[in-house]
């Protein structure tokens, strides 16, 4: 995809996107120990460079949270790295939960993986978007406070652009045709009006299509933007990246760099390896796909 076409103000840029997602093992009765045990959380980093000159290149990275953690940030030197508690689950409250977590926490993941991403391509981007996927509305101001000031720190300078991607909402939208049926709208149709979910810029978009069922939206919720690129343009560059996925043809619901995080941190989760990591020579690959 050509970035200038969809994003004009972007024509003579490098443009950085990063996806970013965490993915939670299911929980395992073991019968001896009389609990249920939840294998650590895996996060995923994938940062998508588009040069001024339109070549793409990329960078990857992984790291091991505490199981249930959804936030890649700063862990607090008075809290251990495991814990036991009790589920909230009818079919498990006679057990308890052991949460595994990794023996060390790394601290500013993100900021050094955003550091060693430039380093790798000898780039500093003149744009960075984040699309941060898999946060709730609770956890907002918390990602807010963390993850986005590390993104921040890494390249000061840059036009920065950090969305929080929800795929799994309750709201739909429908349209009433000309003869009076109601369908689905359109794939790349974009709903901006305010619902009063959050206290953000937001917006919705429809980015496939259906036939059999309603058309899912995704709601991107703006946490900051610098303003220097018109929202209408970061729109229709956030559809175009949803037709940009390798593994597919046509459009996916969420944009590539985010669903590129999605497979990774999966991988990387069901493995048996015991402390994932990415060898350096695979940095810069889609060896994931």
């Amino acid at each position: 995809a050509e970035v200038p076409k969809c994003a004009p103000a972007l024509s003579g840029k490098s443009l950085m996107m990063i996806g970013i997602d965490v993915y939670h093992a299911k929980k395992r009765f073991v019968d001896g120990r009389g609990v249920y045990t939840q294998r650590r959380s895996i996060g995923a980093f994938i940062a998508v460079i588009v040069t001024a000159q339109g070549s793409y290149r990329t960078s990857c990275e992984v790291v091991e949270v505490e199981a249930r953690k959804e936030l890649l940030c700063r862990a607090d030197s008075d809290s251990d790295t495991s814990s036991v508690q009790s589920s909230g689950d009818a079919s498990t409250q006679a057990a308890e939960v052991d949460l595994q977590g990794p023996d060390i926490t790394r601290e500013n993941t993100l900021e050094k993986f955003i550091k060693r991403s430039m380093a790798e391509h000898k780039i500093t981007p003149d744009c960075m978007i984040v699309y941060r996927d898999g946060v709730g509305d609770s956890q907002l101001e918390a990602v807010k406070q963390t993850e986005m000031l590390q993104a921040q720190r890494a390249n000061p300078h840059c036009n920065f652009v950090y969305m929080v991607v929800q795929k799994r909402i309750s709201t739909r939208f429908f349209v009433e045709k000309q003869n009076g049926e109601v369908g689905n709208p359109s794939p790349g149709c974009i709903v901006e009006q305010d619902l009063g979910h959050v206290s953000y810029p937001d917006f919705y978009l429809i980015p496939t299509k259906t036939v059999l069922s309603t058309v899912k939206p995704v709601h991107y919720i703006v946490l900051h933007d610098d303003k220097k690129v018109p929202m209408s343009q970061l729109q229709n560059l956030t559809y175009t990246m949803c037709h940009c996925y390798p593994n597919w043809t046509d459009s996916i619901k969420l944009p590539f760099p985010t669903q590129l995080a999605h497979k990774l941190a999966y991988q990387m989760g069901e493995s048996q390896i015991s402390k994932p990591e990415i060898h350096k020579e695979l940095h810069t690959t889609y060896f994931y796909l």
